[in-house]
């Protein structure tokens, strides 16, 4: 069975061939560098239509036109990019969508400035959003220095004035430990994020850890932190260690994705069962992430895909001229039983 063959995609020479004129041309009439004549425009833009010819980027952004293009700054090597981060992006990308627009995805790191100060100048990109958010984020100077509209998936320790959408992490850890306190347990252990982010001021991990060590000193229950690079290997590394170091602890709650998978698997080689020998609770799992795991993990969190909409919805605002509104959400957690957790039997 053959292949099927693609068909060609038009190029500006082949423009240029069917309107009479060159390719110089052609690119004066997309970029508007030199002026012609209005009937050689016509001529050149019906043959646009008739080849399907779609002009790129560039060219768009130097006639003054729109480019229809947005990015999101998300800083994948930080910790890795996870099905929940997946479920923000989606849901974003297709809000935007429904309103013309695409969404590319742009990882670099946060400090990154020089590059990020080219991208918004250069004009290829109308609008931003902004998701790994900072207590103190240079990234938002540098949007707001430019003039360029952008929405935030979280936010900063000063976002009286600016558009964002954030779960209440302040309510994460206090809930978790609530929930495990009134079911008996008194030694619970912790894996989070590495130190690196938390000292950095990233703000999901500072505002979770900061709600639940204070509950749990208002509790009297005993933590006992764990903070990790987002792999399942340094999960198993962390759960060996909390279970040599404090074999008093009969549950964990996880604040990174892929090492509470490693944990997992810790904990089961070690003959415990879930939840009758060790509770197990994630916070900020998204539905399809906690029940990939065996047993699928009891979570605290919100809805990503909700998030990750409004937020591309509260940027299309500002992009269309709304720049009066409050557009701010703040999003309580939940709590999602799945058995992982029981009250200590030992």
């Amino acid at each position: 069975m053959s292949t099927p063959v693609k068909p060609k995609q038009a190029t500006r020479a082949d423009v240029a061939r069917l309107a009479g004129v060159s390719e110089s041309t052609v690119s004066y009439a997309l970029t508007g560098v030199r002026p012609i004549g209005e009937q050689t425009r016509e001529r050149i833009f019906a043959a646009m239509e008739e080849l399907g010819y779609v002009p790129n980027a560039m060219a768009q952004a130097l006639a003054g036109k729109k480019s229809g293009i947005l990015a999101l700054l998300f800083p994948v090597g930080e910790r890795g990019f996870n099905e929940t981060d997946f479920e923000y992006v989606q849901a974003a990308n297709e809000a935007v969508s429904e309103e013309g627009y695409q969404l590319l995805l742009w990882p670099n790191a946060v400090e990154d400035i020089d590059s990020l100060t080219k991208i918004v100048n250069q004009g290829l990109v109308e609008g931003v959003l902004l998701m790994e958010v900072r207590a103190d984020d240079p990234r938002v100077d540098v949007l707001e220095q430019a003039g360029m509209p952008f929405c935030l998936i979280g936010r900063t320790d000063h976002s009286d004035n600016l558009t964002y959408v954030d779960a209440d992490f302040s309510q994460w850890g206090p809930m978790a430990i609530r929930h495990l306190g009134d079911l008996g347990h008194k030694h619970i252990g912790f894996i989070g994020i590495g130190d690196e982010l938390v000292a950095a001021g990233y703000g999901p991990a500072v505002r979770t850890e900061s709600g639940l060590t204070e509950e749990a000193r208002r509790a009297g229950i005993n933590m006992h932190m764990k903070h990790m690079p987002a792999t399942i290997r340094s999960g198993r590394a962390a759960m060996t260690e909390l279970l040599e170091e404090h074999p008093e602890v009969t549950a964990v709650i996880g604040f990174n994705e892929p090492a509470m998978i490693g944990a997992l698997e810790v904990i089961a080689t070690a003959g415990f069962e879930i939840p009758r020998d060790m509770s197990i609770m994630s916070l900020g799992l998204s539905e399809i992430a906690a029940n990939l795991t065996v047993p699928a993990q009891s979570t605290i969190g919100v809805e990503g895909k909700d998030l990750g909409r409004m937020a591309g919805q509260y940027l299309v605002a500002r992009l269309n001229g709304d720049t009066k509104s409050v557009l701010q959400h703040l999003s309580a957690p939940h709590f999602v039983d799945r058995g992982s957790t029981a009250s200590p039997s030992r």
